[in-house]
């Protein structure tokens, strides 16, 4: 493990420019970002191609790689699991959309979730749309050599994929190299079925393409050292298995939007205090 994979993200930056997010991770010193596909900062249907390249331009002459991009899809109306088949099928076309503006930009690697999905509906015909929708998206990123990586939700969202076995049998069932899991910690600890070690185990190194590295209590999606996880056994958990990716700093709690760099900040120092 090393400082190159941690990635600042832009969650709690919504109150700033997307050009201030970029000048606070070149100041801070971080070699890569994470970024959150929405408005204010970048809601894809208000940027063309030129948009697009002049924020590839712009990212990369602040000297920074653009590791993860994640469109917005908790609270737009978004999802692979709902009953209606036009929801669904705008759910398919605005994540193959989001994969042609990550081609755009340079990245390779998006994230993607199942959505919500209702408890009045049986949730093996839910989880068939999920697997129906994902093969339809994995063809555009097996085209356009992107991968996704597919993040479970806690109970409070979604029913279909909160857990390491839920996630695996999502990816056997969709069969698609490009289709890998996420492992967010404050999720995993809210779901308080799996330890992050045991779901690591259970989804296997291959299948872990990208990590979202926070603190909670368990919720609220903190900075490292802010909540009660032990994110000292996570970074061990890593390390034994060799992990090469990123983690994102998703950090959500509002109280960091009015001071994001110095949030940043002391996440870094946390970070590089034990690697």
């Amino acid at each position: 493990m090393d400082c190159s994979q941690l990635c600042a993200a832009n969650y709690h930056y919504k109150r700033y420019t997307l050009e201030y997010f970029l000048n606070s991770a070149e100041r801070l010193g971080f070699d890569a970002i994470e970024l959150w596909a929405s408005g204010p900062h970048l809601h894809l249907e208000d940027f063309n191609k030129d948009g697009l390249d002049n924020l590839k331009r712009a990212i990369k002459a602040h000297h920074l790689k653009l590791a993860c991009f994640t469109p917005e899809q908790c609270v737009y109306a978004i999802s692979v699991s709902h009953p209606d088949k036009q929801y669904r099928d705008r759910t398919i076309e605005f994540f193959k959309q989001h994969i042609e503006a990550a081609v755009r930009l340079d990245c390779n690697q998006m994230v993607v979730s199942t959505g919500f999905a209702y408890l009045d509906i049986d949730p093996e015909d839910a989880f068939g749309w999920c697997v129906d929708a994902f093969i339809q998206i994995c063809r555009k990123a097996e085209t356009e050599g992107v991968t996704l990586a597919l993040e479970p939700f806690t109970k409070f969202t979604t029913h279909i994929c909160n857990e390491a076995s839920q996630l695996l049998r999502l990816l056997r069932e969709v069969n698609s190299p490009m289709l890998k899991g996420l492992a967010d910690t404050d999720v995993i600890a809210t779901t308080g079925v799996d330890t992050f070690d045991t779901f690591v185990s259970m989804l296997g190194k291959e299948n872990l393409a990208h990590v979202h590295f926070v603190d909670g209590n368990p919720g609220g999606h903190l900075i490292p050292g802010d909540g009660k996880l032990n994110l000292d056994k996570v970074l061990q958990t890593l390390k034994n298995i060799d992990y090469r990716g990123y983690l994102g700093l998703e950090i959500l709690d509002r109280r960091y939007i009015m001071d994001p760099e110095a949030t940043m900040k002391q996440a870094m120092n946390w970070y590089k205090e034990r690697i």
